[in-house]
């Protein structure tokens, strides 16, 4: 949990520790949460995108086209078939519910969890999956998936673009800090030159 008056940074998950985390989540049934981890990093999606998302947006369909709260713009996400059959496994394994609720609706409100429960819950889940993750929030899955992105890239100039123009930053250099692009990994490109 942040403290008050602080502003703490969210971390990207590595690749073997998101997927600790999901694997560990659906091993233990806890498909809702699962559901949330999956949707937000797919997606790459700010919580309040997530938090908004009906069953009927995302059941079936190959891609949405949401306008995201912050920015108020539109953007098309496309899931790729593995993403759709999780999405529907899911969707059975939760008991159905109706397409018109919240995919990540409180049963108990019949709203969309709150971001401060989410977090909360998120805390709970890196210490029983024992996650090596500092500053773990529901930003976490949007960081990651840039991350997997960057990482995955074998052109890192054309990845941080495309990661700039999906992510709607001003500046590449705000693209960079916000994967976690440490001036390390910077100096080990110049030290990576032979002669």
């Amino acid at each position: 949990m942040a403290q008050k008056g602080i502003l703490t940074e969210a971390e990207p998950l590595t690749m073997d520790e998101f997927n600790k985390l999901v694997d560990g989540l659906h091993r233990d049934k806890e498909y809702k949460w699962e559901l949330f981890c999956r949707l937000a990093f797919c997606c790459g999606y700010r919580y309040s995108d997530v938090q908004s998302l009906r069953w009927k947006e995302i059941l079936g369909r190959g891609n949405m086209d949401r306008t995201e709260q912050k920015t108020g713009k539109s953007r098309k996400v496309v899931f790729s078939q593995s993403v759709s059959r999780k999405i529907e496994e899911l969707y059975t394994l939760l008991g159905q519910p109706d397409k018109d609720s919240a995919v990540i609706e409180n049963p108990k409100t019949n709203k969309p969890y709150t971001i401060k429960h989410i977090n909360q819950m998120l805390k709970v889940f890196r210490v029983k999956y024992r996650l090596k993750i500092g500053n773990f929030s529901t930003h976490t899955f949007r960081k990651t998936f840039g991350r997997r992105l960057y990482d995955e890239s074998d052109n890192k100039s054309e990845a941080l673009l495309l990661l700039n123009k999906i992510f709607r930053h001003s500046s590449i250099e705000v693209t960079k800090t916000y994967i976690g692009l440490t001036q390390d990994e910077i100096n080990d490109v110049f030290l990576s030159i032979r002669f």
